[in-house]
């Protein structure tokens, strides 16, 4: 008998990885072997990549501010979703995973995966197209999800006040470490830095440049520490270009910076990986998220990590890293002070950090996601009862606007 086929909409896979794209691609690597009576089907890879050379580890940079006219991208979305049903038609499909919020319509039972609500909670944060879409398909996409995933608590917490989620519906599922996060001898790491021209001693952040990341408040809390501290001690900025990122370098300028921090753009893995073991700290002040990877992943490679206390990040840090109040720039300096002024403080986050990543593996993802496919397939008693009870026109009606409709 052939195995339960599951579609999963890998489309994200196309650009730049960001923690959406290594949350699908870690899937597709790990979920053949932990779950080897189910088979994934990703629509992406398999039907439009194929002959036009996909990459599973994309190395160029592609600006998310230079986005083509949401017309355009809404008929290429509807475009690609007939394609996608059409797709799970014919290879007879019994179960859709939705890995990014919003699930285009389906005719069998639904799985999606919410990262964050972000979108909702603070839509000035976003371009006025994606809020427009939320605004408009929200609604839909939830009343036509069977069973919902996400990655922490604390976004099940705002799924529910949110939303108006019944917290049966969803389960939680952290993410965990890629394995090519890892210690690797200092010195070697520093020679590497050094061929390259880049800073041997820095702070580093890593991630998109948007404005929930809280770049700006970065660039202020370094720029509090004393003028011989930055002489010392640069900050290197590694992610790929995100909304909003066109007022970085004035931030720069205006802090008397230049000179001081390097932007590096988007870096591959291998890249990643070296910049976090060579790093003083990652310092990671986001405002909002929903999980928080490049924290996790720093401290896999046995780097201290300050991050913020707000959102997920306690969850996923602990009492491994130092959590400051992100919107207080002047926490953020003494934070990356004491990372400078006490060595033993170091060696306690790297020792705690290492520790507390090993505990976050994709294994254990993908084994929990299987664990809800097998439950929401068809003819499954519990994914039936599950379904029952779905969300209504009456529950749908209750979600917020994140604005007024255009």
């Amino acid at each position: 008998m052939h195995p339960p086929r599951i579609i999963l909409n890998d489309r994200c896979l196309r650009g730049p990885r960001t923690g959406v794209g290594h949350y699908v691609a870690q899937l597709l690597d790990h979920l053949p072997n932990e779950a080897p009576d189910l088979e994934i089907f990703p629509f992406y890879r398999n039907v439009l990549a194929r002959n036009r050379g996909f990459s599973a580890r994309p190395t160029h940079e592609k600006s998310l501010d230079r986005r083509p006219p949401w017309r355009l991208r809404r008929a290429a979305l509807n475009l690609y979703n007939a394609g996608f049903r059409l797709a799970g038609r014919l290879k007879r499909c019994r179960l859709y995973h939705e890995p990014n919020h919003i699930p285009a319509p389906w005719a069998g039972p639904i799985v999606s995966t919410f990262h964050d609500l972000s979108v909702l909670r603070h839509p000035e944060w976003h371009p006025p197209d994606r809020v427009r879409w939320y605004d408009r398909d929200l609604r839909a996409g939830i009343g036509r999800t069977t069973h919902f995933i996400t990655v922490s608590e604390f976004t099940k917490r705002e799924m529910v006040d949110l939303l108006g989620l019944p917290a049966e519906r969803i389960t939680v599922i952290p993410l965990g470490v890629r394995a090519v996060f890892h210690p690797r001898p200092a010195e070697e790491v520093r020679s590497w830095l050094a061929d390259r021209g880049w800073p041997t001693e820095y702070f580093l952040y890593a991630g998109t440049i948007e404005p929930r990341k809280n770049v700006a408040g970065l660039l202020a809390g370094y720029a509090l520490l004393s003028t011989f501290m930055r002489r010392q001690t640069s900050l290197v900025l590694a992610g790929v270009t995100g909304w909003g990122r066109q007022t970085v370098n004035d931030w720069i300028a205006g802090h008397g910076l230049v000179g001081q921090v390097r932007i590096l753009g988007y870096v591959d893995d291998e890249t990643l990986a070296r910049l976090y073991v060579g790093a003083r700290a990652l310092v990671w002040p986001t405002l909002y998220e929903g999980f928080g990877l490049p924290p996790l992943e720093c401290m896999a490679c046995g780097t201290p990590v300050i991050t913020s206390q707000l959102a997920s990040l306690p969850e996923v840090v602990g009492n491994a890293g130092l959590l400051v109040d992100p919107r207080n720039v002047r926490e953020l300096a003494d934070a990356m002070n004491r990372i400078l002024d006490d060595p033993g403080l170091g060696e306690r986050l790297r020792s705690e950090g290492l520790d507390r990543a090993s505990r976050f593996t994709w294994q254990r993802c993908a084994r929990a996601h299987a664990d809800v496919y097998r439950r929401m397939l068809p003819n499954s008693i519990i994914g039936l009862q599950s379904r029952v009870g779905g969300a209504s026109e009456r529950d749908t009606r209750r979600l917020p606007r994140t604005i007024a409709p255009p």
